[in-house]
């Protein structure tokens, strides 16, 4: 059932965290953080867009083919990937104006997605046409319908932060908050408001086999640790969280080999990679300061550890820290590609990516 909710859906499954206002985060300021978990052949990369009426820097998804030099198996290149995706959709953003955002994929139960609107095109909307929350917030409630299912986290320049969750059963506001009313929020695979009737049953929080309701639980006690303190160095410690990483991934209901923490290192101990079961992982993870017009990105587990297994593909080159990229440094440029890569998919920083880039760079306390 899940992997055909995953159709054109980008960044599927992941644990999402937002905070502002004083008492709440260090500055007031409103910050983005989240994972992105992915079977391990789909990569994210960098990718600033210029071209349209906002410019903005985001992370896209690729998928790498299952080669037999890749995955350690044959006869596997033919193989589609897992689920399919919106190629320039971006799955995480921040804007010239301040806007930010950031998504998890919700699974939930089949609903007429006939008239729904494609996700992908809200993503792009709100990054091309919204410069706040509110206008944000507006363009996702007034979609009505939207397939797949996602809860997004929404955070600007101002201070504002909202949760808004859409799919084909409906689009609701769940919280929202500004300097002037601090607060947090956070997402998981599955509706926390209204909606939440029609998560599956293995999606739902008080389900003992889903990592939903672990990762959720986990977050929450983190983030009231750190109330009044919140900043990217805490956000990076907070996204390379190993609770419930002994919990034996193979029994995940939601996705075999899926792990349970929010760094998530999923595996299925193999010595090679099985394209047609693949387990799931962190491939990248980010922060969103749209203050600042940054976004804080990290290629592979933030953790920074070795790999256990060799179906852990790429893993090897995770780097451990954040890079920031930030669209300040070339909005007063004359750049010849309107739209342009900031890395590449095996983790390396472009050479036109290096202009955005912006330090120090963030590795959480260990």
């Amino acid at each position: 059932f899940w992997l055909k909710a995953l159709v054109q859906a980008n960044l599927a499954m992941c644990f999402l965290i937002g905070a502002t206002g004083p008492g709440v985060t260090r500055s007031g300021e409103a910050l983005l953080g989240s994972v992105s978990d992915d079977p391990y052949l789909f990569r994210t990369f960098v990718k600033a867009d210029m071209g349209g009426m906002q410019p903005y820097v985001g992370t896209e998804l690729r998928y790498i083919p299952a080669s037999t030099e890749v995955t350690g198996l044959s006869g596997q290149e033919d193989l589609p990937p897992p689920f399919e995706w919106e190629p320039g959709q971006p799955g995480r953003g921040v804007n010239a104006a301040g806007l930010a955002f950031t998504v998890a994929l919700v699974v939930e139960q089949a609903g007429e997605a006939e008239d729904a609107v494609p996700f992908s095109s809200l993503c792009r909307q709100m990054m091309t046409e919204c410069s706040s929350v509110a206008e944000a917030v507006a363009v996702l409630l007034e979609a009505r319908k939207v397939s797949p299912a996602f809860t997004v986290l929404l955070a600007d320049a101002a201070g504002g932060l909202a949760q808004v969750e859409v799919g084909t059963h409906g689009c609701v506001l769940h919280r929202q908050y500004s300097k002037d009313k601090p607060g947090i929020v956070m997402a998981v695979n599955c509706f926390q408001c209204i909606l939440s009737e029609f998560n599956t049953a293995e999606a739902g929080l008080s389900h003992h086999g889903s990592n939903n309701g672990a990762r959720l639980e986990r977050g929450w006690e983190l983030a009231e640790l750190h109330k009044g303190h919140i900043d990217v160095d805490v956000l990076a410690s907070i996204l390379a969280d190993h609770q419930n990483r002994i919990r034996d991934c193979s029994q995940n209901a939601l996705i075999q080999c899926w792990g349970y923490s929010i760094c998530n290192h999923g595996t299925c101990s193999r010595i090679d990679y099985d394209a047609a079961q693949p387990p799931w992982g962190t491939v990248s993870a980010e922060i969103l300061q749209p203050s600042l017009r940054t976004l804080h990105y990290c290629y592979g587990w933030p953790c920074g550890e070795k790999v256990e297994f060799c179906d852990q593909l790429f893993q090897s080159r995770s780097w451990g820290r954040f890079i920031g990229f930030s669209l300040t440094r070339v909005l007063d440029q004359k750049l010849e590609a309107p739209a342009f890569s900031c890395t590449t998919i095996e983790g390396s920083v472009t050479e036109i990516g290096e202009l955005l880039r912006t330090g120090p760079e963030t590795v959480h306390s260990r």
